[in-house]
């Protein structure tokens, strides 16, 4: 009878505690409904191979393999990170508050409300808002051309706030730069293709009909072409198989007359040599050296810093005048009228 107590005794105690269970996990009340996920996710999570199109094209893009996909100190991570392109997009600062730890790249979440919704409007961009220059907060750029993506992309693609700043383009007060890097950093763009930021003299510049009817997407995410130009590569063109212009031989913009690359490289060729002009008259007055860089070294006037400004606006766009052919063609005259 001693050994069978023991026995007794865990059986009861397995009883009462497997009765406690039971009144601990019993049901509460039924809740919402939630959200199908085969009528949600599967939106975007399909058997279409859209999403590893874009994947394939963004992984080849400059965005991706660039040398500075990432610096997340916070002069730099704004644009230099997602974390920071999100956090700058809700403060408007030009900064973030902090160096971002843990950095991720410029990628899918930067762009796109992804899994916001779990629906295709996952896909809408994170912002399409107007916003203020860095280098001048008077003014204001909203291109609302094509789907109107260009302000997203603008904010980064803008030139960086330099010292010292040009007030007078026409002044003749002396000022000396802090270093060679003086200029418009790599991705000044949006000056060009919104016609604002860069120095008038005399005369206000023209426009050509890109700021108002095109967007950055409606050239640089046409149709792909593998991971080569077009779509999520944001390129144009490819040594291997040439220019991507299927994204301006559309209706309402080049469709009646095509543009060719023997049309493309005649522009590009005349807004050269009028840049090779400029070059000269800087390098013959000593304002820049052999690498295009500011003679930082020596004192220039106002009017001279932007000359340089504006030499350096054009030299790091990369478009060769495509962005704006009107607007650069009428700056390169002027600056270099302004210099004689």
């Amino acid at each position: 009878m001693k050994r069978l107590l023991p026995f007794i005794f865990l059986v009861g105690l397995f009883s009462a505690s497997s009765l406690l269970f039971t009144s601990c996990t019993k049901e509460g009340p039924q809740g919402p409904a939630g959200e199908d996920a085969n009528a949600t996710c599967s939106q975007c999570h399909n058997f279409s191979d859209d999403i590893v199109a874009k994947i394939f094209q963004y992984d080849a893009s400059t965005h991706a393999t660039g040398a500075l996909a990432f610096e997340n100190l916070s002069s730099c991570a704004a644009c230099h990170t997602s974390q920071g392109f999100i956090e700058t997009i809700g403060t408007g600062a030009d900064t973030t508050a902090t160096t971002i730890s843990n950095p991720a790249p410029i990628n899918c979440r930067t762009c796109h409300k992804i899994h916001k919704t779990y629906s295709i409007d996952d896909w809408s961009i994170t912002t399409a808002a107007a916003f203020n220059l860095r280098i001048d907060k008077t003014i204001s750029i909203d291109l609302q051309g094509g789907d109107g993506s260009s302000n997203l992309c603008g904010r980064c693609h803008q030139a960086r706030a330099v010292s010292p700043w040009v007030t007078n383009p026409l002044g003749s007060d002396s000022l000396k730069a802090s270093n060679d890097l003086w200029g418009p950093h790599n991705g000044p763009q949006v000056l060009i293709f919104a016609g604002k930021g860069l120095f008038e003299f005399d005369t206000p510049y023209g426009n050509s009909s890109h700021r108002d009817n095109a967007s950055c997407s409606s050239c640089h995410m046409t149709n792909a072409v593998g991971n080569i130009t077009g779509g999520h590569t944001w390129k144009i063109s490819n040594e291997e198989v040439g220019d991507n212009f299927s994204g301006c031989n559309v209706e309402g913009c080049h469709k009646s007359a095509p543009v060719t690359p023997v049309w493309y490289a005649d522009k590009e060729t005349a807004m050269i040599a009028k840049w090779n002009i400029l070059r000269d008259k800087l390098l013959e007055k000593n304002l820049i050296d052999s690498t295009n860089a500011i003679t930082y070294k020596l004192k220039h006037t106002q009017k001279e810093f932007a000359a340089v400004w504006n030499f350096r606006c054009f030299l790091t766009d990369r478009s060769n005048g495509m962005h704006n052919y009107r607007y650069v063609s009428d700056m390169l005259d002027a600056t270099t009228a302004i210099l004689e």
